[in-house]
């Protein structure tokens, strides 16, 4: 078979801060790093991509939501040796002034549509039709939402 390699660095929730919400499926701080659209990933690469959208409800809770993140689904056309390393796949991003933490990432592993969970460091071998899925974390909510009074005046 042919040899190939594919590196990808997958956008997340940014953090919300003081003056709003955080932004939803971006490469928060990185420089050099774009959306390459999946056409050309496809066209490039023996894999389609199955699904690849908004992680919704990841963001954090808050005064102001920590962005979403990301979800992203490769099928693998032929066999392969992935190596994933990610962060944030235990605990989210934390909240900030008593805003919650944003959701932790997910690796996770279809075959066959049974899922398994993966660490976010990890080596395996998979085959053709399987599905690779990458959930990126959520950016950490801002600012403790106000209790709403249980009586009315």
């Amino acid at each position: 078979g042919e040899v190939f390699a594919y590196y990808e660095t997958v956008g997340g929730g940014m953090g919300a801060g003081p003056t709003g919400p955080g932004l939803s499926g971006v490469h928060c701080h990185m420089s050099n790093s774009l959306n390459t659209p999946v056409e050309a990933l496809e066209h490039a690469y023996p894999y389609r991509v199955t699904h690849y959208g908004i992680r919704r409800n990841s963001g954090g809770s808050g005064m102001y939501q920590g962005g979403d993140g990301l979800r992203r689904d490769l099928m693998l056309l032929v066999p392969a040796r992935v190596v994933l390393l990610s962060e944030r796949r235990t605990s989210g991003p934390s909240g900030a002034q008593g805003g919650k933490a944003g959701a932790p990432g997910e690796n996770v592993l279809i075959c066959d549509g049974v899922e398994k969970h993966l660490p976010g460091k990890t080596s395996f071998t998979i085959q053709a039709g399987d599905i690779i899925s990458i959930r990126s974390p959520g950016g950490g909510g801002w600012g403790a939402i106000p209790e709403e009074s249980e009586h009315e005046n």
